[in-house]
């Protein structure tokens, strides 16, 4: 064979090599690019997705501990709230309880000097109330007192001597013992002497009524107060001898010495 006829034969044979190397770059370059756009459109997306969802996963995870928190301080709080409604409710018991028990003691108090006292109430000279938690003893001036006088007289300490085993039987109550007067002013010099106003005399005469509650009716004088308010507080007017007789009154005024608050 010529050199001219192998050299004929060369060419289609390197040709081809040549297609075929050509053709490999580009089902590698087409490979690639199909792996770039499968990380592209694909992978990265996904991984964005994954990223995201972890982010929500973690935030809900957070959320579920603060819901547990709150569920937990909410319950702890509903039972510190349930303790203390039934310590109120044991409270609330208590008191009307105290309530019931201080009624209970006023009435019979109530019942035990109007016994006592009866000829008195029944001559206009004592009168027995309720205020509120208060027991009232209206005492006229003329059962306890000569006119003009501050010493309790003999007929008033009988009758004191009959008030003072229900007055000590009292033992949760303070008693208050306060004077009055009418407006009319002292017009005895003997008198005036020794009470200038109203004051003295209204404040001398409940000292005296204390003392003798203390000393001779065994009272605790912890439990007594005297105190005078001359014509300041009057219960009636003072324009008829009868008014003036009304104001002119000593009064024992039973009060509780831890009464339940309303």
């Amino acid at each position: 064979m010529s050199r001219e006829e192998e050299t004929i034969e060369l060419v289609p044979a390197r040709r081809r090599r040549s297609r075929a190397g050509c053709l490999g770059w580009v089902l590698l370059l087409l490979v690639l690019g199909a792996i770039a756009a499968l990380v592209k459109y694909v992978h990265l997306p996904l991984r964005a997705e994954k990223a995201a969802l972890e982010g929500q996963l973690r935030d809900a995870g957070e959320r579920e501990k603060k819901l547990k928190k709150d569920l937990a301080d909410a319950q702890a709080h509903a039972a510190d709230v349930e303790a203390k409604q039934g310590e109120l409710s044991g409270k609330l018991a208590e008191t009307q309880a105290e309530r019931e028990k201080l009624e209970g003691e006023l009435k019979r108090v109530q019942d035990e000097l109007s016994a006592i006292l009866e000829p008195q109430i029944h001559a206009g000279n004592v009168r027995i109330k309720r205020v509120g938690r208060e027991l009232v003893v209206d005492v006229s001036d003329q059962v306890l007192f000569d006119s003009g006088q501050a010493e309790v007289s003999e007929p008033g300490q009988k009758v004191l001597a009959q008030v003072a085993p229900s007055l000590l039987g009292l033992k949760g109550y303070t008693i208050e013992v306060a004077g009055h007067t009418d407006r009319a002013r002292v017009v005895n010099p003997e008198t005036r002497e020794r009470f200038p106003t109203n004051w003295e005399l209204s404040t001398a005469r409940a000292t005296n009524v204390v003392r003798f509650l203390e000393e001779r009716g065994k009272v605790p004088g912890s439990r007594l107060e005297a105190a005078g308010f001359a014509e300041f507080r009057p219960v009636a007017g003072n324009a008829t001898a009868d008014d003036r007789a009304k104001n002119r009154r000593i009064e024992l005024i039973l009060i509780p010495a831890s009464a339940p608050q309303n």
